[in-house]
């Protein structure tokens, strides 16, 4: 029998697995407590880091020890320290991955080693990579990454073009899709990162605490984790009636005080986010004008939201399915048999170039491209030392450091030697670097998806946590105005680098990086 292959949606809030099996179709995989959802927490206890319900359970007696909104963080300079320890994005996501492929191993009776992993359509090179790098980490030796939007389409399998919007806990992703006969073309992706169901909970939490008369002044209270699952029970309960009763529970006040809150209400108070989300919907829609609107992910329950759709744009379906939540995940494990039953073609969701002396983008590869795409640059040198290649994404001018992708270094290159880089965008969207000099048949690959461990980066990693680590501790003896003279600060540095036009790169990736350190002292 073929090895199994098991897709993840690796969610915001929750995660999920299924399989593919030929002949019997898809099956949701469950967890090692009975559910088809595993929460996508991960928590420090004394034993170490836990994941899933394990954590969950954390979560009701030490809520300031669980982190839940990881996939977000990914390919950031986020850190936790916490007992010592400074934890990354790839360090918390490593146990609730490692969970998931234990659960399918028991379910399935065999050893997993391979798995499809859906991913944000707007995710960047970097953001992908470290999801992959993670799932290896985990114990999945073959890795491959699809669009969440894309994998939706595929759980749908219809034929026509049809624009699916994937509208989740963490992200909102929309990707044009063109099906006939079992093969289906993407034609464009979009997505933002700041628009979720998370941030819609927020809203309603803050309003829940102004009406209760709760008090979460900080933003690092611990009660605040408790306060989001409150905000998200009320925001499903107003997807089914017009009015429901909050009763605020003993962990937040202790005389039984309770708030009713109208759909109107609430609906009121994410009105502006659902406009963002129509105008991104409208503006696709007009582009491709295609046959019908899928809506997939738990927001996209909200009755307001399909209102507008219906209103503006097109009534919305689930593509057939009668729980949107799973959508992703069966996409996910049909993506397994790629070009057996079915061929999906995807595109480069993010643009890739080179930078120049002067921060302009020599494109490589534009957004769009089919994957997999391919393309090669050649360099001669102008005398002999070294030449250094920025390769970034996007197509404007660089003025952050964080579309820098990284910086190849090529030493000791002689006076007229050319130099060759081979870039390689795979199915999934990761990228991978070889360095080609013709003077030699020396070759040099550098894989910015991290198939290979850099322990220079690694060095470099460890120190930075050591210092975060020391940033951390120091501020916490600094008096009351301490975090507002530093958000001050923070304001100018971003004023000096966003109104500044004559800032060279140098100063704009030395802006960046002090902005980045401010932002993690005054976030402790």
């Amino acid at each position: 029998m073929d090895e199994y292959i098991i897709g993840i949606d690796l969610g915001t809030r929750y995660a999920e697995t299924a399989v593919d099996i030929p002949g019997r179709g898809v099956s949701i995989i469950p967890n090692r407590w009975g559910g088809n959802r595993t929460p996508s927490m991960v928590a420090f206890t004394k034993d170490g880091l836990v994941a899933g319900e394990d954590a969950a359970h954390v979560m009701l007696t030490e809520p300031d020890m669980v982190w839940w909104d990881m996939k977000r963080r990914l390919g950031s300079d986020w850190t936790a320290c916490v007992a010592g320890h400074s934890y990354d994005p790839e360090d918390m996501l490593l146990p609730l991955l490692s969970l998931l492929r234990e659960d399918a191993e028991a379910f399935l009776k065999t050893f997993i080693s391979s798995c499809i992993l859906a991913s944000p359509a707007h995710f960047s090179f970097p953001e992908r990579g470290a999801l992959a790098r993670t799932a290896r980490k985990a114990g999945f030796e073959r890795v491959r990454i699809v669009n969440e939007p894309t994998a939706a389409a595929l759980s749908a399998g219809t034929s026509g073009r049809f624009l699916v919007m994937d509208f989740g806990a963490g992200t909102l992703d929309m990707s044009l899709v063109e099906g006939d006969g079992g093969v289906f073309q993407v034609l464009d992706s979009e997505g933002r990162r700041d628009i979720g169901g998370l941030d819609i909970d927020r809203l309603l939490a803050e309003w829940l605490c102004r009406n209760a008369g709760v008090p979460l002044s900080r933003p690092n209270d611990p009660r605040a984790s408790l306060m989001m699952r409150e905000a998200e029970n009320v925001k499903i309960a107003l997807s089914g009636v017009k009015r429901v009763t909050w009763r605020v529970p003993a962990g937040l006040a202790s005389d039984g005080r309770s708030v009713d809150i109208e759909r109107a209400e609430f609906e009121s108070l994410i009105y502006h986010l659902m406009e963002e989300i129509l105008n991104m919907v409208r503006k696709m829609w007009r582009k491709y004008e295609p046959d019908r609107l899928l809506t997939v992910g738990g927001s996209s329950r909200i009755p307001l939201l399909r209102q507008m759709l219906a209103e503006r744009v097109r009534e919305p379906d689930s593509g057939g399915s009668s729980s949107p939540e799973y959508a992703v995940v069966i996409g996910s494990a049909l993506y397994a048999h790629q070009g057996k039953e079915r061929l999906l073609i995807d595109v480069l969701s993010k643009s890739l170039g080179i930078m120049n002396s002067d921060g302009e983008v020599v494109p490589l590869l534009r957004k769009g491209a089919p994957l997999p795409a391919q393309a090669r640059q050649a360099f001669t040198a102008s005398g002999s030392g070294s030449i250094e290649v920025i390769v970034v994404q996007g197509e404007q001018k660089v003025r952050s450091a964080g579309r820098v992708l990284q910086t190849l270094t090529i030493d000791s290159v002689s006076d007229g030697e050319t130099v060759e880089v081979d870039f390689k965008v795979d199915g999934g969207g990761l990228l991978h670097v070889e360095v080609k000099r013709r003077a030699n048949t020396s070759r040099r690959t550098i894989s910015l998806n991290f198939d290979e461990t850099d322990e220079m980066q690694c060095d470099l990693a460890s120190e930075i946590r050591i210092r975060e680590d020391r940033i951390a501790k120091l501020s916490m003896g600094y008096p009351d105005n301490f975090q507002t003279r530093l958000l001050d600060i923070t304001k100018d540095a971003r004023s000096l680098k966003n109104d500044d036009s004559s800032l060279q790169w140098q100063a704009l990736t030395v802006l960046d990086k002090m902005i980045a350190e401010l932002e993690r002292v005054t976030a402790g």
